[in-house]
C-alpha cells in the first residue's frame, strides 16, 4: 500500500498526498499569526475538502480553487457561496452527512458532527451543515472530525469505518471558545480506538496539547499522540 502523506499547516489545515495526488483539507494561510503556506504553493493541488464555512476552515478556498482548478467538496451552503463569488459549477460539489464520493480514488464519507456553520456571503448571512470526513485510503482509514462537540455517534462511525488515523479537534481557534475541549476530546478517542491520534484545531503554542496528551493517558493509554507542528510532515501508515 502506498502510505498516505500529510502536511500540517496549522489549527485544523492540512494536505495530503497519496498515488501523486493533493488532497487539501480546511485551508486557511492568509491571516494566522504563525507562519502559513504561500497561496501559490498550492496551485498543483488537485481537491479541496472545506468542512463548514467558519473563517479558520473555509479560508482560502475560493482563491486556491480559482487557481488550481481543484474541485471542491463541501457542504450545501459554502458550494452556493463558492459559486457566487464566482468559481465554475463543474468545480463544486455539494455533500450532506452520509453521502459517499470519491476523490481521485479515495472513497470518502461525509460525516455528522455537532456544530455550525454560519458565515457571511456578501450582505447575507448562510447557515449551513458542518461536516466530518473520513477517507479510505485503499483500506487504510483516515478520519477527520471536523469541528464537534461530544456525540456519542462518534463511535458509531468510528465501527462503521474503522479508522487507523484520526484528526481530532482539542481546543480553540484564535479569540474562540473549544466545541471540544481536552478532555472530551481525550474520552473521543478513547471511543474512536485508533493507532494514531493527531490533534488539530489549536493555536500553536498553547497547552491544549498538553493538557489534552494528560487526560488521553487517563481514559486511554493505548493511542499514540502525534503532535504536529506547521509544516509537519507524517507518513500515516508509520
Amino acid at each position: 500500500m502506498t502510505e498516505p502523506v500529510l502536511e500540517y499547516y496549522g489549527l485544523s489545515s492540512f494536505g495530503i498526498e497519496w498515488r501523486g495526488m493533493q488532497i487539501l483539507v480546511d485551508p486557511w494561510f492568509t491571516e494566522p499569526s504563525w507562519e502559513t503556506p504561500s497561496l501559490d504553493a498550492f496551485d498543483d493541488v488537485d481537491y479541496i475538502l472545506v468542512t463548514h464555512g467558519a473563517y479558520d476552515h473555509l479560508g482560502d478556498t475560493f482563491p486556491i480553487a480559482k487557481r488550481s482548478g481543484a474541485h471542491v467538496f463541501t457542504e450545501p451552503a459554502v458550494a452556493d457561496h463558492l459559486l457566487d463569488e464566482g468559481l465554475p459549477a463543474e468545480q463544486v460539489t455539494r455533500v450532506i452527512w452520509g453521502n459517499p464520493f470519491d476523490v481521485g480514488g479515495v472513497v470518502c464519507r461525509a460525516l455528522e458532527t455537532r456544530h455550525l456553520s454560519y458565515f457571511e456571503s456578501g450582505d447575507r448571512r448562510l447557515s449551513g451543515m458542518p461536516l466530518g470526513f473520513h477517507l479510505d485510503f485503499d483500506g487504510f482509514g483516515v478520519y477527520y472530525l471536523g469541528d464537534t462537540s461530544i456525540f456519542s455517534d462518534l463511535e458509531l462511525f468510528a465501527d462503521l469505518y474503522d479508522p487507523d488515523v484520526a484528526l481530532v479537534p482539542i481546543g480553540a481557534a484564535p479569540g474562540a471558545r473549544a466545541p471540544l475541549p481536552p478532555r472530551e476530546a481525550a474520552v473521543v478517542t478513547g471511543w474512536l480506538d485508533v493507532e494514531t491520534v493527531v490533534p488539530v484545531h489549536y493555536v500553536p503554542g498553547s497547552d491544549e496539547v498538553e493538557a489534552f496528551r494528560s487526560h488521553l493517558d487517563d481514559a486511554d493509554g493505548t493511542t499514540e499522540l502525534a503532535r504536529l507542528t506547521p509544516f509537519d510532515r507524517r507518513a500515516l501508515g508509520e
